[in-house]
């Protein structure tokens, strides 16, 4: 509701301006707390124009701006330039509960048309996934439940590199090494991998048996093709164990091969050499420099192979027919993704859009899967999990043993999603434990202390109608305005496709409700009615935001 504040306050803008045949666009921001809920700077942009101050146009504009009746816009101030509105907190605190109780789990929700195919994780079945994959898999899998919420129809997907070289590694090792089934599936590969990587670097002459592989399994070999197939699903039971454990699930698993095998490629290949960007060589390739990109894109090798991003064209064909396609890739895919963008662009095709994020570590350095230096998400998860238990027994000792367990997994695997997606993806960042397991100001355990708390407060009364909207508090006011931008937050999050100002709003919403409880007392309140209605309208609201990140709302912690 606060977006109708705000639209309020832009027709009230735009009338005045045009009476006065102004043609501007109407720019409204978030003004410093005493000075109103919403500002806007036009008077600044309009001196040059006018030949006056920013301060005596905002002066003029202020007497001529009419509050329309029923406005949650309750009056406009002028102040050193700025036109400042303020929102009727006492007319939008009953309209909003009231909403957020009748709407429940629908508080937020938009109602769209269109499908998106949004492909995440997507790693190479050659081991385990690391903290990367982690970063790719909770961003793609936050997005997803974010514009399901926002009325898209999602499916997501997870590409299997069945026909790259790593894959064709661990068959190569699986003919020479035996695999651990005592072990977690894709530990298990990895091991194989790593040791087929090794007796590799000792005899380099081997590499003409992977790369005959290859060609065996393209040519559609039967005995090649199973042991792929056979290998790939190994090493993905134990990567769907993990994302399950994170609680993400893809709809659907879309096979590189299958792309082979209907001939896709080669119906792609054909189109492409009807272009003036093929290049003939040693190698076919295209000349993408008109779009900019230096680098050529080759797409078969010199015994006749595909390459991954000629598959990949094939695969995006395919996509595209299914709805907008969003995907989301590592920066050291960056190139790849202009060169794919720059043929489907050649071919006529929709382009998809990227998401791609940036690098995530831990203080103890780099990964490298081939040589056996990385941080797995198990390990990652694990230790959140661990560490979460060690709180949760300091501040619950008296509770069972599986109670604490139970407390400790939601909050060990909400921090692990929380601290990452609460950064935006075009930033790099360094997983700190200090900060995910902060259960006292910025982490995922405060905001879910936050709704466990409203929780409480509601367990031990009945809740009835609000009745009359007292004088409302400074904290109470804040609490009603952050609860109404939700439906904000999650259209800005669609829009823009990142997850992180959720984050951030959660956040914000869980310190309002902390101070909230702190200086207002409910139960032994004279607004007791009116106060605990306001308590379920911020559980809702904590309930649907936690739900969205992924994250397990806990009615006891």
């Amino acid at each position: 509701m606060f977006q109708d504040f705000k639209k309020d306050a832009e027709e009230a803008l735009e009338k005045i301006l045009k009476a006065r045949n102004i043609e501007q666009k109407i720019v409204l921001e978030k003004p410093e707390e005493e000075f109103g809920d919403l500002a806007a700077p036009i008077c600044f942009e309009l001196a040059p124009v006018l030949k006056k101050s920013p301060a005596a146009i905002a002066e003029e504009l202020v007497k001529q701006i009419k509050i329309p009746k029923g406005s949650l816009v309750k009056e406009v101030k002028a102040f050193r330039g700025y036109l400042n509105f303020y929102l009727d907190y006492e007319k939008l605190a009953p309209l909003l509960i009231k909403k957020v109780r009748r709407l429940g789990e629908n508080y937020g929700r938009e109602k769209k048309n269109g499908k998106i195919v949004l492909e995440h994780t997507s790693a190479n079945p050659d081991g385990p996934l690391h903290i990367g994959h982690g970063r790719n898999a909770i961003i793609g899998d936050t997005l997803a439940r974010i514009l399901r919420f926002a009325g898209h129809d999602i499916e997501t997907q997870f590409y299997v590199n069945d026909m790259g070289k790593q894959l064709a590694v661990v068959v190569w090792g699986l003919r020479r090494f035996k695999l651990d089934r005592n072990k977690k599936s894709d530990e298990a590969i990895a091991e194989v991998y790593i040791q087929a990587n090794r007796l590799l670097e000792e005899n380099p002459e081997n590499e003409k048996e992977i790369s005959e592989l290859l060609r065996n399994y393209e040519a559609g070999d039967k005995k090649v093709i199973k042991e792929f197939e056979t290998a790939a699903k190994y090493c993905i039971e134990g990567i769907t164990k993990t994302l399950e454990r994170l609680k993400i699930k893809h709809d659907t698993f879309v096979w590189e091969s299958s792309f082979v095998r209907d001939s896709s490629v080669d119906r792609v290949i054909r189109k492409i050499k009807a272009t003036k960007f093929v290049r003939h060589g040693e190698v076919l390739s295209l000349d993408l420099s008109s779009f900019g990109i230096e680098k050529e894109l080759v797409l078969a090798r010199k015994d006749g192979t595909y390459l991954y991003t000629t598959r990949d064209i094939a695969h995006h064909i395919w996509k595209s027919t299914q709805g907008s396609v969003i995907n989301v890739w590592g920066a050291d895919h960056k190139l790849v993704a202009a060169q794919l963008k720059a043929v489907l662009k050649i071919l006529g095709q929709k382009e998809p859009e990227f998401i791609i994020y940036e690098f995530i570590s831990l203080p103890e350095g780099s990964m490298s899967t081939r040589k056996g230096i990385f941080i797995s998400l198990d390990e990652l998860v694990e230790e959140s999990v661990k560490r979460a238990y060690v709180e949760v027994n300091k501040r619950r000792g008296e509770e069972s043993d599986k109670f604490k367990k139970s407390v400790a997994e939601s909050v060990g695997v909400g921090a692990v999603r929380y601290n990452i997606v609460k950064v935006s993806p075009e930033k790099s960042m360094v997983f700190k434990w200090e900060e995910a397991l902060d259960f006292e100001r910025q982490g995922a355990p405060f905001v879910q202390y936050a709704y466990a708390r409203a929780c409480g407060i509601l367990e031990k009364a009945e809740l009835e109608s609000s009745g009359d909207t007292p004088v409302l508090t400074e904290n109470e006011k804040l609490l009603i305005k952050i609860i109404s931008k939700f439906p904000g937050v999650i259209e800005e999050c669609a829009n823009t496709r990142k997850a992180s100002p959720l984050a951030s709003y959660v956040l914000d919403l869980a310190n309002a409700f902390h101070r909230f409880y702190m200086f207002e007392p409910v139960l032994k309140s004279e607004q007791k009615e009116f106060r605990l209605n306001l308590v379920e309208a911020t559980r809702i609201t904590l309930r649907n935001a936690l739900n969205l990140l992924g994250i397990e709302p806990l009615e006891r912690m």
